[in-house]
């Protein structure tokens, strides 16, 4: 559990946190939550700069397909 989450959170404090709040995950599946939660601040940061709420729905479908479409090749 060497990794890093964005704004420097360290694998180890993350699985510290899990725990913490009675989520039980097993260490050799920390970095798939570590990258989860990226993919999930990612989608978050771009939702953020859409200019009209139908927009942002917009966005969010294509980044959905987008991200199915990479994570089948």
């Amino acid at each position: 559990m060497s990794g890093e989450l964005g704004d420097n959170i360290s694998d180890e404090a993350l699985a510290d946190v899990l725990m913490s709040n009675n989520v039980r995950v097993a260490p050799e599946e920390i970095g798939a939550v570590v990258a989860s939660l990226a993919r999930i601040n990612g989608a978050a940061a771009l939702l953020l700069v859409s200019q009209s709420f139908d927009d942002t729905n917009e966005r969010f479908y294509r980044m959905l397909e987008h991200d199915d479409a990479s994570s089948k090749a």
